[in-house]
């Protein structure tokens, strides 16, 4: 008899080695590879095509671990499941590719789902990536870019030199040139649906770059994707809701997806919005009467997205104006802001009964929708209202009670999350508001909540960054009280949390700002022993690296003018 200690008969492993650096077929076959140039052996003997050698390959996993998803069980059923995004499709796919997609499924594309469902992440993406090498490879891409950012915390922009040693961020480009490459060997192809797929292509190539903080490419493929869309909006002779009205067109859901970052662009590039206004109904609906309450929240969202539209065209503009470009422009100003804070209180007609009454009704996750639509009500008043006020401090005041609730509701939206937050998302969310109270309040007490609820959420909104605004907000704070304190030194010791206390946080910030802008080599040198933090000269829009047209954004031109 054996002994109990002794250990059991194992099977003799196989004499062959699964392949770790070798071609591309050869590591999907897992067998070892004799890595030739062009083409290995293996493959040529036996006829196979061999599909190259990957540059750049994705860290190894130290331990394994069972990753929570985001997902409930019904979700992921709406996501494809959790098998089909890893069926057999009919190109080579290595483990790399494998690990990524599988990360889309489960992390990546929840996480796109948690303010407002849309079948493009729920269906259309996934099956096209199951019959489309080029979307395939942009899922891969955009999937490694957002693990890797998760894993970092959302960081803000990595440089160029430093993202070349990021293998995360190496192999998602290599990734996203096969992707391109493919679609550009197609250029010609007279596929029905070739316009679909390379409108999710670009689409994901938004995402990717957006993550990156790769402002300037990722808002030449959104001009890219909208001029798509744009001549098809001139093929209809209607606006973008009609687009998918008749066969051969793109789906409803990508262009709905286009038409909300066209809408956030639009405060960081003046060629946005670019797509047209929806057009009236043709039939009269009596559940669209604007004395009647909203019906559900998705015609609530309907009705949302262009009210936001025309706000953001007007305000995104208005931002930052100073109070003699207010009075040059004020007689063609004015009547445009009047116009679309009229469109915002026959919204809010319909809305506020809805939200009151309907919102005990709602799931979680559409009460966190319905919240989100609430929120940009409260703070819509103060964007609309504030953008020809100028500098005027004591005009301001009268929106503190305004700004002071949009902390107090992004606090409860932020609290109703179950789990953990979602990192990035395609929707407006909690970030232009927030933004607005932590640069335009006159407490300092209210700005420096909204900056801390900004960065206990590292995240993205399309195009906005909460560590970005909370960066500039922070700046302007510290600005803004070191010359009050300085004007006034009586000032610097009041209230609960002291002016003081608050400077002495502040400057702990930007030495921390300091030594990261050192750290990734955008600051050439140290500032000397001994010297304030106030006094070294720094850029802070250099915690974002050289994106063309910086200073027309509407944020950082709201930061110019509070500085």
């Amino acid at each position: 008899m054996h002994s109990s200690s002794q250990p059991a008969a194992t099977k003799p492993k196989s004499g062959r080695t699964r392949s770790r650096t070798g071609c591309r077929t050869c590591r999907a076959r897992r067998i070892k590879c004799d890595e030739g140039p062009v083409a290995c052996r293996n493959c040529s003997s036996a006829g196979r095509q061999c599909d190259g050698y990957d540059v750049h390959r994705l860290p190894p996993k130290l331990k394994w671990t069972p990753q929570k998803t985001l997902a409930d069980p019904h979700l992921l059923s709406l996501a494809g499941g959790p098998r089909p995004a890893l069926d057999r499709r009919d190109w080579t796919m290595t483990s790399d590719e494998r690990r990524c997609v599988a990360y889309f499924q489960h992390h990546t594309v929840p996480t796109l789902l948690e303010f407002f469902d849309s079948t493009l992440w729920q269906k259309l993406v996934l099956q096209l990536s199951r019959s489309e090498p080029p979307v395939y490879h942009a899922i891969v891409a955009l999937s490694a870019i957002h693990e890797n950012s998760e894993a970092n915390g959302m960081p803000l922009a990595t440089p160029s030199d430093l993202a070349a040693a990021n293998p995360w961020h190496q192999f998602a480009q290599d990734q996203l040139a096969r992707a391109i490459t493919l679609l550009n060997r197609r250029r010609r192809s007279q596929d029905p649906r070739l316009r679909e797929v390379i409108l999710v292509c670009c689409l994901l190539f938004v995402l990717a770059d957006l993550l990156r903080g790769r402002y300037d490419s990722g808002f030449a493929h959104l001009r890219s994707g909208l001029l798509i869309l744009q001549e098809q909006q001139q093929q209809q002779h209607g606006a973008f809701g009609n687009l998918a009205s008749r066969r051969g067109l793109v789906a409803q859901c990508i262009v709905t997806a286009f038409a909300h970052l066209d809408i956030l662009a639009s405060h960081y590039d003046r060629v946005f919005p670019m797509l047209l206004p929806p057009p009236p109904p043709l039939h009269h609906d009596p559940a669209s009467s604007p004395t009647q309450p909203f019906p559900s929240l998705p015609a609530a969202r309907a009705a949302f997205d262009p009210l936001l539209r025309t706000s953001y065209r007007f305000s995104a503009p208005c931002m930052g104006l100073t109070q003699p470009q207010v009075a040059a422009n004020y007689a063609a100003l004015q009547p445009q802001q009047h116009a679309v804070w009229s469109e915002a209180t026959r919204f809010a007609q319909r809305f506020r009964p809805f939200y009151a009454h309907a919102y005990p009704l709602l799931s979680p996750k559409e009460q966190r929708g319905a919240d989100i639509i609430n929120l940009h009500l409260v703070s819509l008043r103060v964007c609309l209202h504030s953008c020809l006020l100028g500098s005027n401090r004591a005009a301001l005041a009268h929106y503190r009670a305004d700004l002071q609730k949009t902390c107090e509701l992004v606090e409860a939206l932020m609290a109703s999350f179950p789990d953990h937050r979602p990192s990035f998302t395609v929707e407006t969310g909690v970030l232009p508001p927030l933004y607005l109270a932590a640069i335009l309040c006159d407490d300092y007490r209210v700005r420096w909540r909204a900056i801390g609820l900004m960065r206990s959420w590292p995240h993205r909104e399309g195009p906005f960054d909460s560590n970005w605004l909370a960066s500039l907000a922070e700046e302007a704070l510290l600005v803004d009280l070191g010359g009050r304190c300085a004007v006034d030194p009586g000032f610097g010791g009041v209230q609960d949390l002291t002016a003081d206390e608050l400077l002495c946080k502040l400057r702990g910030i930007r030495r921390e700002k300091l030594e990261m802008l050192l750290r990734t080599k955008r600051l050439e040198k140290p500032p000397p022993d001994g010297v304030e933090v106030e006094a070294v000269a720094w850029d802070p829009l250099d915690a974002v690296g050289p994106v063309k047209g910086m200073g027309s954004w509407s944020c950082v031109r709201a930061f110019t003018a509070a500085t």
